[in-house]
Parts: C-alpha cells; sequence; structure tokens
C-alpha cells in the first residue's frame, strides 16, 4: 500500500517549473537498512523539473512496494521555505513482519500439489529473504526446498539466489518409473518493459527406479546420473490472466544446456518456444466471446551422440496439451513407456464464451477447439530435410468441446474430444477427459 501527497492534490502546477528535492527524511524503520534505503532514494536528487520530482518519488514508491517488505508507504512533498524551488520528501513507512508461513494448493502439467513454506524477510535489513518448502501431490510424492534470495544493487528489478532442493516424483503418467533427486544451484533474474529474463546453472544427482511393468529403455536407464545445466528463459506477458485471458499476448522462450563444463552424464542443447495471442470478438453484459491461438515448438540435440536421459526428452500429448491423445502419448514407444523425441510442433485454436443468460456470471466458460501438432526423432547423420518432412507429414488432429473451469490458482477442464488423425502406436484419448494445470494450448 502506497500514498503519495503532492501539490498535484491541491492546485493545478506547471509539468516544467523547475524544482529540486532538498532533502529526503525516512521514519518507521526499524528492520531495513539505512544504506538500502539512500540507494533506493539516492534518485530523487536528479530530477530538475516539478513533472520529474513527481514521477521519481512514484517510481520510488513503487519500487519500496514491490520489495515486499512494507505493509504502508507514504510520501509527503513539503516545500522547504529556506531554499527556492525545493521540496522535502518524508519517506513514512511500515515494515512487514519478517516471519511469514503459508500454504496454497497450486496446480501445473496435470498435478496438484500442497505446498507449505516458511520465509524470513528482510534478513539483513536490505529486501534479502531466506525460505523453506515442502510439497506434495498426486505426482510429487515429496519435495523440500531452501532459497535465499537478495536484490542486486537494492533494485527489485534484478535479484539473485542460491538454492537447494530434493525431490521423489512419480512419471507413471508418461513413462512407469520414479525419480529421487537432489539439486544446488544458483540463478540471477531480471525485470523489464520487454519481459523477464533468468539465468540459472543447477548441478543435480538423479536416481530412477522402474516399475515393475517399465520397459527395457526405463529398465536400462534406471541407476543414478548426474547433470550439470545452464538454464534461459525469456517471457513477454501481457494476458489479462493468466488461465483464462480474453486479451493480449504470450511469448515464452526456454533454453537448457547440459553437460556445462564437460561435467555430468547429460550432454545437449534443449530448446523450446510457446506463444499465444487472445482477442475477444464479443463483449456484452450477458455475453463475452474469445478467440485464442496458440502455438509450441521445440528441439533437442545431443553432443557426440550421448543418449538423452527420458526425465530430459520432449513429450507431445496431454488433456492441455494435444488434447485427444494422452500424456506423452504421441511418438515412438517401447512397452508402455513412451520415448519421446527430439523436434516437436504443436498448434490449436479455441473459440470460449460465457455460459447463456445469467450462468454468464458463473466462473465458468464453454470453448471449441482444434489441436494439431507432430513429433520427430532427428538423426544427426541424417538430412535435416527428411525430419522436416516427417514433422510435417500427416499431422495429427484433435477437434473437441468442453467446459473450462476458472480458478485463481488453476485452469481446469472437461472435453470431449475427438481424434481425427493419429498414426500407429500413438495412444488417444478420445471421448471425456479432464486436465487441469496452468500451461494450455
Amino acid at each position: 500500500m502506497s500514498s503519495t501527497n503532492t501539490p498535484s492534490n491541491k492546485a493545478p502546477y506547471n509539468d516544467e517549473a523547475p524544482l529540486h528535492v532538498h532533502s529526503v527524511r525516512v521514519l518507521g524503520t526499524n528492520i531495513t537498512r539505512k544504506s538500502f534505503l539512500d540507494t533506493l532514494t539516492a534518485g530523487l536528487f536528479n530530477p530538475q523539473t516539478t513533472a520529474q520530482v513527481f514521477k521519481e518519488t512514484k517510481d520510488l514508491a513503487t519500487n519500496l512496494d514491490r520489495h515486499d517488505i512494507f505493509e504502508e508507504i507514504k510520501v509527503y512533498l513539503d516545500t522547504n521555505q529556506q531554499t527556492k524551488d525545493t521540496v522535502d520528501v518524508t519517506l513514512l513507512l511500515k515494515e512487514k513482519p519478517r516471519g511469514l508461513i503459508k500454504t496454497a494448493f497450486v496446480a501445473g502439467n496435470n498435478e496438484v500439489q500442497f505446498i507449505g513454506s516458511t520465509v524470513s524477510r528482510n534478513l539483513f535489513g536490505g529486501a534479502e529473504s531466506i525460505g523453506a518448502s515442502f510439497a506434495f501431490g498426486n505426482r510429487t510424492k515429496s519435495a523440500v526446498e531452501g532459497i535465499f534470495t537478495t536484490p542486486l544493487n537494492g533494485s527489485p528489478n534484478v535479484t539473485l539466489s542460491a538454492f537447494v532442493n530434493q525431490s521423489i516424483k512419480d512419471h507413471s503418467a508418461i513413462n512407469f518409473y520414479e525419480e529421487a533427486s537432489k539439486s544446488a544451484g544458483v540463478g540471477i533474474k531480471s525485470q523489464s518493459q520487454y519481459g523477464e529474463h533468468e539465468l540459472s546453472y543447477v548441478s543435480a544427482q538423479r536416481e530412477i527406479t522402474g516399475y515393475p511393468n517399465a520397459s527395457s529403455e526405463v529398465r536400462g536407464q534406471s541407476g543414478a546420473n548426474t547433470k550439470a545445466s545452464l538454464y534461459h528463459s525469456f517471457v513477454h506477458d501481457t494476458r489479462d490472466h493468466k488461465t483464462l485471458p480474453t486479451q493480449g499476448h504470450y511469448l515464452g522462450l526456454f533454453q537448457e544446456w547440459a553437460g556445462v563444463g564437460g561435467k555430468g552424464d547429460s550432454s545437449f542443447f534443449k530448446h523450446e518456444l510457446a506463444g499465444q495471442c487472445h482477442h475477444t470478438l464479443v463483449n456484452k453484459t450477458c455475453s463475452r466471446v474469445s478467440l485464442s491461438i496458440g502455438g509450441k515448438a521445440g528441439l533437442l540435440t545431443t553432443f557426440n551422440n550421448v543418449p538423452v536421459n527420458l526425465s530430459d526428452r520432449m513429450y507431445l500429448g496431454g488433456p492441455l496439451s494435444l488434447r485427444g491423445f494422452k500424456m506423452g502419448g504421441i511418438g515412438a514407444r517401447n512397452g508402455n513407456d513412451a520415448l519421446g523425441g527430439n523436434m516437436y510442433w504443436s498448434m490449436g485454436a479455441s473459440v470460449i464464451s460465457t455460459l447463456p443468460g445469467q450462468s454468464s456470471k458463473l466462473p465458468i466458460k464453454m470453448h471449441a477447439f482444434v489441436n494439431t501438432g507432430n513429433m520427430a526423432n532427428w538423426k544427426q547423420s541424417e538430412p535435416v530435410n527428411k525430419t522436416l518432412e516427417d514433422l510435417a507429414r500427416e499431422p495429427r488432429v484433435s477437434v473437441g468441446l468442453g467446459l473450462i473451469f476458472h480458478l485463481d490458482a488453476a485452469r481446469v477442464e472437461t472435453n470431449f474430444t475427438v481424434p481425427l488423425r493419429f498414426r500407429t502406436g500413438d495412444v488417444i484419448d478420445s471421448g471425456f477427459n479432464f486436465g487441469i494445470g496452468i500451461n494450455f494450448l
């Protein structure tokens, strides 16, 4: 919460009139360091005009709020009686308690997790935080994580982090095995008007345990393996809602370089690109119709023909992905297990509408959709053109109707889907199916 008391609240003013900040005073802080606040307020002394002073003051209040360490932020500008064309700035702050305990249900990739966490914020008086969390769900048997974060040079736009985690996950929705993982890493995240960048280095120790009905592929990869990866992501998101948007667009680029410095058992490059565009077609009091178009594509290349672990391969199909197919149901298989691929694309279009009549106010929408996509395995010894031809040949296609339940934490769909085109070996999921998550096609 923030507010600014300026002359603009009382009488008109000239934007270009000369104005400078004479002094800054901060009241109400007991935990936050003076040096941290000095860094944040240093920009107040740069403006030369009234408009610039008001803008810098507003930006300061916004940045203080984004650090999430203050319950109240009030900014007062008072005319200095001693020096002409100057104002004195007073910040009245109320700090949030250091300790925080919270629980939540989160959803993603057809999984629901319960998460409990405890956080100690403003640890050293500079918006640092340290936290611990645990989670379990229908696919994550257990997960624990510890993380430390700190802003870089006091800026809420750039944060550094260090983390350790441990988890046990059931992969039987796609392949019949369980994976135990321990990892540690460091990362940096930056935000700008263009989007959010994140770069991290993670070292992981993993162990695969095949279930009794696992294929020879899974049994062959059972046991311990290590991976050292550099991850990069860029996300630009202008959607008006994360799970049920009606306006805006989304662009996401996700990359992984495994085998950094020659470390670990894995050695590959993985690139994935996702995009969405949403537009409202009809916007009336009791009726709203929107069009959503989305697509994804991925490429995985290996070094020195090192086999890619099942957990790192790309899979296609699922109730919020290419609907009408089981999760990982598209592409080559070995017994009960999907082998995935190293090149894929998928596209989807949906027309989404409110329910008719008074039901339009319910958090439920109707939609009709068409999905299409393909997956291939590119062997580096073969011409790329051959693989691209396979990607373009006879794409899988499905159509359907369904309901979307609008929740803050997730998108829940129940659909009736008809696969129109598929290949021998695909595992289809025709008829009624159910999906939950935050990523959707």
